[in-house]
């Protein structure tokens, strides 16, 4: 399938999501469930207030700051682990526990530790995108064909060049598998995270205008989360994904 025909199937869910909003939408008052006219007027005052940018920048800091935390050191671990069987042994029960275990559940303790703030809201990112990299990479380790590790050592590649020519190629596919899995992880715990006891950020403009019965502005924060993950997953995750992928080995 080409690209413009998965871009023109991918456009139709547009019209689609509007009609089932509005087919909603009719059956309630537009203060329980607003339609899309009156959404979109909130939209425009919105844009035009400094308010809001703050809560969507908040927002960005603590996921640009606990993801990098967690990428980065998912990524370390990980590599230790696959080279590690040992140390993967150890891990194992540990990775279990905290992968059966949802992010937000740690939230009121951090709350309770790292007081309100973005150390809390960093703080659930880390947890809720740390072990889903770690585990992606290292499978992605366990992949990797000793074959091609003693082709390279016969051509006398020294650790660095075995690091940067075997190990980096071959293990940037899974891992950065993970870094999708545990990126759309993170922005919902993020948001998640602020509604319960954030002090600013989208999720608690949201909590906030629902407290407040103000639904046009939840609405207006629903679709923003939404608008901002699709504008990630298009113009960063995708284009590094189909860049990463490009590595993945071949027999």
């Amino acid at each position: 399938m080409t690209d413009l025909k998965k871009w023109l199937w991918g456009s139709l869910s547009i019209p689609f999501l509007f009609l089932v909003w509005i087919a909603i939408a009719s059956r309630y008052p537009d203060l329980i469930f607003p339609g899309p006219i009156i959404v979109i007027k909130e939209f425009s005052v919105q844009l035009a207030s400094a308010e809001f940018y703050d809560h969507v920048g908040i927002s960005l800091y603590r996921l640009g700051i606990g993801f990098s935390i967690a990428a980065v050191s998912a990524f370390i671990v990980g590599t230790l682990a696959g080279l590690s069987r040992p140390f993967r042994l150890f891990l194992s029960p540990i990775v279990s526990f905290f992968q059966a275990t949802p992010p937000m559940a740690w939230a009121p303790l951090f709350i309770l530790l790292l007081d309100l703030g973005n150390a809390p809201m960093i703080a659930v990112i880390v947890m809720a995108a740390f072990f889903p990299i770690l585990v992606n990479v290292i499978q992605g380790m366990e992949l990797i064909k000793q074959s091609h590790i003693r082709a390279a050592l016969s051509f006398g590649a020294n650790r660095f060049q075995l690091a940067r020519y075997v190990y980096l190629p071959e293990v940037m596919p899974s891992a950065f598998s993970g870094v999708i899995v545990g990126f759309g992880i993170a922005w919902r715990s993020l948001v998640a995270a602020e509604m319960i006891g954030g002090d600013a950020g989208i999720g608690w403009l949201i909590s906030t205008s629902g407290q407040m019965a103000n639904s046009s502005l939840v609405m207006v924060g629903i679709i923003t989360i939404g608008l901002m993950a699709l504008f990630f997953e298009l113009v960063l995750l995708q284009p590094l994904k189909k860049r990463f992928a490009s590595w993945a080995p071949r027999s």
